[in-house]
């Protein structure tokens, strides 16, 4: 199972989007990119090209084992 948390953290705290998928695949589906897009943000922890500017999103992708 994964967690896909979208968010802003500046002043105003907004929560975009905070889902549970059973795979990547899903997720990619769920948001409208391909598989290799979802897996290169879930793959890749260092600073990313959108990131050098002042309001983005950050993404989190968090995997979990479920019970």
């Amino acid at each position: 199972m994964y967690n896909c948390r979208i968010y802003h953290d500046n002043d105003i705290k907004i929560e975009l989007l905070n889902i549970n998928v059973p795979t990547l695949k899903v997720l990619a589906e769920r948001l409208d990119m391909t598989y290799q897009q979802v897996a290169d943000l879930n793959s890749r922890k260092g600073l990313r090209k959108y990131q050098q500017f002042k309001y983005f999103p950050k993404i989190e992708i968090t995997e979990y084992k479920s019970n």
